[in-house]
């Protein structure tokens, strides 16, 4: 991580609570001192605290993303109030997230890493399409070789042909189209006659439109669950007061369910379509990392994000956290702000 601001007491607090997850060098505002550490360092992070929209700091971001030593690194801006509220009037493109102070290193850091790993996850998924779309391409360029030799065959295509005839015959000759009036006039006098032999048959009729509305009906049952097309957030804490200050806080955004520990948060995500799940790191019984190993072990959950809540505070037991590679954390007491933007960024 490159690091720019004049107040360097926040520079170095930063850097000294941040040396667990990155490595960091400072950087002075002079524009040769910036280019040459994007030159010789390569950051994956440029990070720049500033105290006003009218700093050089600022300036030099736009001209820093037209320049051949710039290596598209993430341009994180953590600035005062007033600067934060102009900055997000008047967005900069060259400005990949502005972060408003007074903000926590350990929020900070946080805010950070799930940027990163979003930048992450997006570019697998490209990686993962534009590989899709070269096997589809071979594919069909195999089937395309394939073809080509059939059609050059004669003794290739014949039997095929006598294949498809006989199979053409056998299916549509009992069905004589002749005698179709005759049908429908046997049909109605079945219905005219309930005793008749025939009338079985027509009794099994209803049938196929119940099943079309039986299914047509699951699919508004579905459409039910998935409410106003709110996302859904399942939010498990030992904490009543929390769970119930979260779901006031989020509901009005959110389809909130809550639970006050482990024990049915497996089958209930086996039954329902849940977004994002918010879960306390430390609870009785089942601990939150206990519950977050057997949903990532479970084919159907395991790709549902998870975002801890957690009160502790202290550095290895963040990083036994974060060793666990969750979608997201945040430290209590709760920022709403911070959680909703949380949420946003797990649910897009």
């Amino acid at each position: 991580m490159l690091i720019n601001g004049r107040n360097m007491s926040i520079v170095m607090d930063f850097i000294t609570h941040s040396e667990a997850y990155f490595k960091c060098l400072s950087t002075s505002d002079c524009w040769q001192d910036v280019l040459g550490h994007f030159e010789l360092f390569q950051p994956d992070i440029y990070l720049c605290f500033v105290d006003s929209v009218y700093s050089k700091i600022l300036s030099q971001t736009n001209a820093l993303r037209g320049d051949s030593k710039y290596n598209n690194a993430p341009i994180f801006v953590v600035a005062d109030e007033e600067t934060y509220t102009e900055l997000e009037q008047n967005p900069r493109p060259a400005i990949s997230v502005v972060i408003k102070r007074p903000i926590s290193t350990d929020n900070l850091i946080l805010r950070i890493t799930a940027h990163l790993e979003q930048r992450e996850r997006a570019a697998q998924a490209e990686a993962e399409k534009e590989a899709q779309r070269l096997a589809e391409l071979e594919r069909r360029r195999a089937a395309a070789n394939q073809k080509t030799p059939q059609k050059n065959s004669q003794a290739d295509q014949a039997p095929k042909r006598s294949s498809i005839w006989e199979t053409w015959e056998n299916e549509i000759k009992p069905i004589d189209i002749t005698p179709k009036k005759n049908v429908k006039t046997a049909n109605t006098a079945n219905t005219s006659n309930p005793v008749s032999g025939n009338a079985a048959p027509q009794a099994a009729k209803p049938a196929e439109p119940n099943a079309a509305a039986a299914e047509s009906n699951g699919a508004k049952t579905d459409a039910a669950d998935a409410g106003s097309g709110k996302k859904h957030i399942l939010i498990v804490d030992d904490d009543r007061t929390v769970l119930k200050m979260l779901k006031s806080a989020l509901e009005e955004e959110y389809d909130v369910t809550t639970m006050v520990n482990g024990l049915m948060v497996e089958k209930f995500l086996m039954a329902k379509k849940v977004d994002v799940v918010i879960l306390d790191y430390e609870m009785p019984g089942q601990t939150g990392a206990d519950i977050f190993r057997k949903l990532k072990m479970n084919d159907k959950t395991g790709k549902i994000p998870i975002c801890f809540l957690t009160g502790i505070s202290d550095r290895e037991k963040i990083m036994e956290v974060m060793s666990l590679r969750p979608n997201s954390y945040l430290l209590k007491p709760i920022d709403m702000d911070m959680l909703k933007a949380a949420i946003t960024n797990l649910t897009h």
